[in-house]
């Protein structure tokens, strides 16, 4: 049931943005990391829709590898969905041995949901990384 509504929820989101608000510009990046090695991995979702595998250890520079290509707009909603709970003011900034996070990029603000892997985090946001996830499984080789 939340999925279904997360998904209508995204839809329309991206329906109504698409028609009144210009595209969200800058990139995503969803992962998670730490534990033994420290490392962080994820994918860095661009908004033009490259698509890069992503890393990195701690001390180190970020590392990316192109993976991809999805249409631009198919991504709207997602990005739409971290302004709006930027805009609500959602803060998640967990931590846990092992850490799963989301990101969302703007030049140089950035607005992140953090959380230890088992912490109890919103439906909404749990959902959001299980969608973005088989979108990313969908389209990608």
């Amino acid at each position: 049931m939340v999925l279904s509504v997360l998904l209508v929820s995204l839809a329309v989101v991206g329906c109504r943005g698409a028609a009144s608000e210009p595209p969200v510009e800058g990139a995503m990046l969803i992962g998670q990391g730490g534990g033994f090695t420290g490392l962080y991995s994820g994918y860095l979702l661009r908004s033009d829709g490259s698509v890069f595998r992503w890393s990195q250890m701690p001390g180190q520079a970020e590392q990316t590898e192109p993976v991809g290509q999805v249409p631009a707009d198919s991504l709207q909603p997602f990005f739409r969905q971290l302004v709006e709970w930027e805009r609500r003011k959602l803060n998640l900034a967990g931590a846990g041995n092992v850490t799963e996070f989301v990101e969302l990029r703007h030049g140089e603000h950035r607005y992140r949901l953090q959380w230890g892997i088992g912490d109890s985090i919103p439906q909404e946001v749990r959902e959001f990384t299980r969608i973005v996830y088989r979108f990313l499984r969908r389209h990608l080789p």
